[in-house]
């Protein structure tokens, strides 16, 4: 698992795959099947269109692996101009950040400024909601060096009362300390099972450890304790064995079904969207917008290769 991870982000970072994979999939229509739209009009239409089925959206501005300043400045511009087009669509104002995309590896105070900037407009917009809980600044985990510097970024939004959210990696050793200390803020979490290619002395490597780590954490996203702090559980994951056993326990726990959510990616296994949806378990879709799709694309089968046949397979399920 850590050498395709490995060899999924080094494609992911290839100038010369990049280009050649680009025009592929621009051709073949590979890229329309996970990406929700171009542009924010673009995306906003689709996210309404998806509201209208009984599904939200998390909306994350393409660009992976951001070392350029001049593409910070257009994410956030980006992220910006698309929250009050979601607010006035009516739609939940829900954002994934990765924190490199807000100048992590240009300079901590770039990055806490234009974090401050997206947490409060996303405030603000919550602020005129009937039903503000699932509006939010999810912040995204990339690589192992950097998930302190994460967690302290949502700690400071959260003290100074931003609505903001947390993903966590079921793969790490650490994160079961990590999701108690979330639980006992009455945090929202979104749990998957990690992109990033951490080493074994670290984290799980098998893929039946990483799974039963990750149904030790959603029974602790699913507690008596979670539940009387407020905490507010997001199950990230295509497994259908794996969100039929979470189904099953958040019923036996006593959590309403759109108590938690369940997320996926845009575009992948739709037949278990549609059929949660139509169960009444909440839904949310982590919808990419923009033209950069190479690195989110392969960063995604790095994660789980199953996701590399679901992708090419989702044209034929629509």
């Amino acid at each position: 698992m850590g050498f395709w991870q490995k060899t999924m982000i080094a494609v992911a970072c290839s100038k010369p795959l990049r280009r050649m994979g680009e025009a592929v999939g621009r051709k073949t229509g590979l890229a329309a099947q996970f990406v929700s739209g171009d542009d924010i009009a673009g995306h906003v239409t689709r996210a309404r269109d998806l509201n209208g089925q009984g599904i939200s959206v998390s909306s994350f501005y393409l660009g992976e692996y951001v070392t350029d300043p001049a593409q910070v400045t257009r994410t956030v511009d980006q992220l910006a101009d698309l929250i009050p087009e979601l607010n006035a669509a009516g739609l939940d104002v829900h954002v994934s950040i990765d924190p490199s995309q807000l100048g992590y590896m240009q300079d901590p105070a770039m990055l806490w400024d234009n974090a401050l900037k997206l947490a409060a407009l996303i405030g603000e917009a919550a602020e005129v909601q009937s039903d503000a809980r699932c509006h939010r600044l999810m912040i995204d985990m990339e690589d192992f060096a950097m998930i302190d510097d994460t967690l302290a970024l949502h700690d400071r939004l959260r003290d100074i009362g931003h609505p903001v959210a947390q993903t966590l990696q079921a793969r790490l050793f650490r994160t079961e300390a990590d999701l108690t200390r979330k639980i006992e803020q009455g945090a929202m979490v979104r749990l998957v099972k990690g992109a990033m290619a951490p080493p074994a002395s670290v984290a799980y490597t098998k893929r039946s450890d990483i799974d039963a780590n990750y149904l030790k954490l959603a029974d602790m996203m699913l507690s008596d304790a979670a539940h009387a702090s407020g905490f507010l559980p997001v199950f990230g994951s295509h497994h259908r064995e794996l969100v039929e056993k979470i189904a099953a326990l958040a019923d036996v726990r006593g959590w309403s079904r759109d108590g938690f959510e369940f997320e996926m990616l845009y575009g992948v296994n739709q037949p278990l969207q549609r059929d949660l949806v139509s169960r009444g378990y909440r839904l949310r879709l982590y919808a990419p917008f923009g033209e950069d799709w190479w690195a989110y694309a392969w960063r995604r089968v790095g994660e789980n290769p199953r996701n590399l046949g679901l992708l090419l397979r989702s044209g034929f399920n629509r």
